[in-house]
């Protein structure tokens, strides 16, 4: 029994000693605005296409299987993406998307590598890494997005 109520007082102690910190978290419910994931809203000034219909910059990049690796005809595609951006200067949202039928967070790993492939291409073909944002959405997207391995760039 005394040592359940050293446990228990053990518990209190960190639990009080952790509250504190929890007032600098942003509120949810009014207050400083929380930098809030795409599935949920914006972030840093990007849209979500879960909230609205973003157009995209370039036609769909497809990989096949479970890869993630740039072909060539994802480069050629992504070339042109990248001289366009130096007359512009657009921000664009790269979007991830896998196959349904896939473990969940397989699947937006997946997804997000590809989506981050496609980034570090554009980076080095001269766009400003702050210009772009990545998102995995893997086989879970609105019910107007691709529901297939692909990556869309949407420009913003």
């Amino acid at each position: 029994m005394d040592e359940m109520k050293r446990l228990v007082t053990q518990f209190w102690l960190v639990l009080l000693t952790a509250l504190p910190a929890c007032k600098n978290l942003p509120s949810l419910s009014g207050g400083q605005k929380a930098d809030i994931v795409f599935a949920l809203g914006s972030r840093n000034g990007f849209s979500s296409p879960l909230t609205q219909t973003l157009k995209p910059a370039c036609p769909a990049l497809e990989f096949q299987g479970l890869g993630f690796a740039l072909n060539g005809a994802h480069q050629r595609t992504l070339s042109a993406l990248a001289k366009d951006w130096s007359m512009d200067k657009k921000r664009y949202l790269i979007a991830g998307y896998s196959p349904s039928g896939l473990p969940e967070d397989f699947a937006r790993t997946l997804s997000e590598r590809r989506a981050q492939a496609v980034r570090q291409h554009l980076i080095e073909n001269g766009i400003e890494a702050a210009s772009m944002q990545t998102v995995g959405y893997g086989s879970d997207s609105s019910p107007n997005s691709p529901t297939s391995s692909v990556v869309v760039i949407y420009r913003q």
